[in-house]
């Protein structure tokens, strides 16, 4: 599919639709007393820059002593420290048992920059309405952070990737048709309290001045706030025994190389100017071969984060193509993202692998990624971005 010397424009991708799950109308209502007015997302363009070339090389991660009895499916304490689930990183046992937390996140161009999303694990992007992106951040290690956000409204699709990852889900303002599941009891939620939510967090979510940004960008959520509201809740504080795992990483000391496989340096989920949703934040995330690592550019500048003031980068990124659906005339979307057998494309390491994605089995089970031979691709440690792209428009993905 990659022609020498050019980009790749993929080709458009036709497969049976899955069945969908009913999905959800969006708006932000009233809470704490407070209207949650939704603007209208910014679409200006900015000149575009790419990674900092002069960022230094992140040390490698350091294992344990004497770690020859762990395996990718074990999960060993060895000196005090276990595999995380999400990153594949050696990491204190206690924070490698903890649940983590999903947070939805607001990356319209007046909300930015983001604060937190560096310290994300596995981070996700998907279409929403109006043809533009949201974001949801996979936090293990949440209770160092000074805050996180700001924090934006529910759709069910994220609420559903988030089980994937046995994460307790946090949102401020929702989709009317995600009502149902975010009251009924089967899932950890801490809801804003906004119209229509039962029972509301009451601890963890504050407002903080930004000069220049509406109301709606300054809601975040800080996580001693957090964790007194998961002990109200009595949300389980530890990951499950039988966790399954989500992602098949590379033992310490060695790196999934894919000797042989097409490059891919420059990756456009929206191409320039695409509609499915990528195309009107310009993302586009720019391989460095020196660090190995991803570096994301929104709205034609480098992605930061508004506590380090550094451009997010991440070790693999993960285009999941998944069959939507348009709920209404507002064009409120869906996903299924709960599929077997639809394709996707895994970078790491500067190669692209292709294959395709499945998570049969009860909502929630994690998708899992394999090459066309069946194997189970390996990504190398550290963060994952994944991209939820609408099959309809695989058309507007660009790869060069």
């Amino acid at each position: 599919m990659k022609e020498e010397g050019c980009g790749l424009r993929l080709g458009f991708l036709r497969f049976l639709c899955a069945a969908l799950l009913i999905g959800a109308a969006a708006f932000p209502a009233a809470g704490c007393g407070r209207e949650q007015a939704q603007t209208q997302e910014d679409s200006q363009t900015q000149t575009e820059s790419g990674f900092d070339t002069e960022a230094e090389v992140i040390a490698k991660e350091e294992a344990p002593e004497n770690p020859s009895a762990q395996t990718q499916a074990g999960r060993e304490v060895v000196d005090g420290k276990i595999r995380s689930y999400f990153t594949g990183e050696w990491i204190a046992e206690e924070l490698g048992t903890r649940r983590p937390v999903a947070v939805m996140l607001n990356n319209t161009r007046a909300a930015l920059p983001m604060s937190g999303i560096s310290h994300a694990a596995v981070i996700y992007e998907c279409p929403v309405e109006g043809r533009i992106t949201r974001w949801m951040g996979i936090f293990e290690d949440w209770q160092s952070l000074e805050r996180i956000g700001s924090v934006r409204s529910c759709r069910l699709y994220f609420l559903q990737l988030a089980q994937e990852f046995d994460a307790v889900y946090a949102h401020f303002g929702q989709a009317v048709y995600a009502l149902e599941a975010l009251n009924s009891g089967d899932f950890d939620v801490l809801s804003g309290a906004t119209k229509g939510i039962d029972s509301p967090a009451s601890s963890m979510y504050g407002r903080i001045s930004r000069p220049g940004k509406a109301t709606e960008h300054t809601l975040y959520a800080f996580p001693e706030g957090m964790k007194r509201d998961m002990e109200a809740k009595g949300f389980a504080m530890e990951m499950p025994l039988d966790y399954p795992g989500k992602f098949r990483f590379a033992d310490s000391g060695e790196t999934a190389g894919y000797e042989g496989y097409p490059e891919a340096s420059v990756l456009k989920p929206g191409g320039d100017g695409g509609k499915n949703g990528f195309g009107g934040v310009k993302a586009v995330f720019t391989y460095n071969p020196s660090d190995r690592k991803y570096y994301r550019s929104t709205y034609g500048s480098p992605h930061v984060d508004e506590l380090t003031g550094e451009q997010l980068a991440v070790e693999n990124v993960i285009f999941q193509y998944c069959d939507g659906n348009v709920l209404d005339a507002k064009d409120y979307l869906h996903f299924a993202v709960q599929s077997e057998n639809n394709p996707c494309i895994v970078f790491t390491n500067g190669k692209m692998i292709e294959g395709y994605w499945r998570n049969p089995g009860e909502p929630g089970t994690p998708a899992r990624y394999y090459e066309k031979n069946d194997q189970e691709i390996t990504l190398n440690r550290g963060t994952t971005f994944i991209c939820v792209i609408w099959k309809d428009y695989a058309d507007d993905v660009v790869i060069e």
